[in-house]
């Protein structure tokens, strides 16, 4: 099986919101750990979900790791998202056919509860003190 990530953003009139999940889904890609990597949203932004999904297809991949860049799980991750990719409620994979070839999606986390996420704050906030 050939892995990829989709990196799902909530989508924005904003585009340095836009920009945000775009880069965050290059910085994965970076790494070179994953597979192809490409960012999605569920609205107001392109590509929507389903046409990031073949976009992955398209590069030989047949497990997605669908990773939502969003800080906590709410009606977003456990109700529309898992619409969208055909997820019964209560499961975190789903196969899905895609152009005539079977693929596998498999739900992450969000980023949650992390201490990574305080220590990002904290550096903002030094970042502030200084300027004063």
């Amino acid at each position: 099986m050939k892995n990829g990530v989709l990196v799902v953003g909530h989508g924005s009139k904003l585009q340095h919101n836009r920009d945000l999940v775009v880069n965050a889904a290059a910085r994965m890609a970076s790494l070179q750990e994953f597979g192809p990597v490409t960012a999605a949203f569920m609205q107001l932004n392109e590509p929507d979900i389903k046409t990031g999904i073949r976009e992955l297809v398209a590069q030989g991949v047949d497990m997605i790791y669908v990773q939502p860049c969003f800080l906590a799980s709410g009606i977003h991750l456990t109700e529309d998202i898992p619409n969208e990719i055909g997820l019964k409620k209560g499961e975190s994979e789903a196969k899905m056919d895609v152009d005539g070839k079977t693929i596998t999606l498999r739900c992450c986390d969000p980023i949650g509860d992390d201490e990574r996420v305080a220590q990002i704050l904290a550096d903002r906030t030094r970042a502030r003190m200084q300027r004063e």
